[in-house]
């Protein structure tokens, strides 16, 4: 393996015999703690340093994915099990009792439909339980959704294909959350989701009641009060999710998002938004 390679696995504490699938969810952890406007002004300096060499690792391993291949006989392939060393952040992860297993809901391929590969389709009339097609949420999120699809290596998940898992990892910590009370009890109170950090504890969703709730930076909008929504893309990969409401000429940052996840869910809230 050559060491520029071996440099970029270190980068993002990964160990030779990594997957793609292993750098880009690495990465997204990574991006997420080092990013410098999460970070207390004491620390920004180091943050932007670290942030910047995450990025360039990650930019080398999607670009030589073959190197990757090649670390594969070096060793097994798994991610290292050592801690992070991160910066103090403004909130931190809420610990639940769900299991973080890998899981995938089945679902027809659709080569094409969102733009990348891994992203899976089923029908909206194949949703169980109380989220029923027939739902007027559920109707008016899907019309709102069409053309999106979930995308499970980028973490977007839209209804019905909600990663069951990652999604109640994500109701707990919002019920431990006093902020965010009654806006989310069950997996089916999730019509789009967005896992941000691979284990569902945080992400942004949209939900059946009509909120856009993010509990990794803190936000939550009634979409019916939302006259504006942009995407602004600036940090490499990742996005900045801005907001206005009605009666203000501010816009608010909801959160933010890789830039593929970032367009689909600023596409699904402004269609949300132009129908109020």
């Amino acid at each position: 393996m050559d060491d520029t390679t071996n440099r970029a696995l270190h980068s993002l504490d990964l160990a030779p015999g990594a997957s793609l699938d292993d750098v880009k969810k690495s990465y997204r952890e990574l991006a997420l703690i080092w990013h410098p406007d999460k970070v207390p002004d004491r620390v920004k300096d180091r943050a932007t340093a670290k942030f910047t060499e995450i990025n360039e690792a990650y930019q080398w391993l999607v670009r030589n994915p073959e190197n990757l291949r090649e670390s594969a006989s070096t060793g097994a392939s798994y991610r290292t099990t050592s801690q992070r060393q991160s910066p103090p952040r403004y909130r931190s992860s809420s610990q639940s009792s769900h299991t973080r297993a890998e899981y995938s809901r089945s679902g027809a391929s659709r080569p094409g439909a969102s733009g990348r590969t891994g992203a899976s389709w089923t029908d909206a009339s194949s949703g169980a339980g109380t989220g029923s097609s027939t739902d007027p949420a559920v109707q008016r999120v899907r019309q709102a959704a069409r053309g999106i699809w979930t995308d499970t290596r980028a973490g977007l998940y839209v209804y019905p294909d909600i990663d069951a898992d990652r999604a109640a990892n994500f109701i707990v910590a919002l019920q431990l959350n006093h902020r965010f009370s009654g806006m989310a009890a069950t997996v089916n109170d999730l019509l789009v989701f967005y896992d941000i950090d691979g284990s569902g504890e945080e992400g942004m969703a949209i939900t059946r009641s009509n909120h856009l709730v993010n509990n990794n930076t803190g936000t939550l909008y009634d979409i019916g009060d939302l006259v504006e929504v942009r995407l602004k893309e600036g940090f490499f990969f990742w996005s900045e999710i801005v907001v206005r409401r009605r009666g203000s000429r501010k816009l608010e940052l909801a959160g933010y998002a890789e830039n593929g996840p970032g367009r689909a869910l600023v596409s699904i809230l402004g269609n949300l938004v132009s129908e109020d």
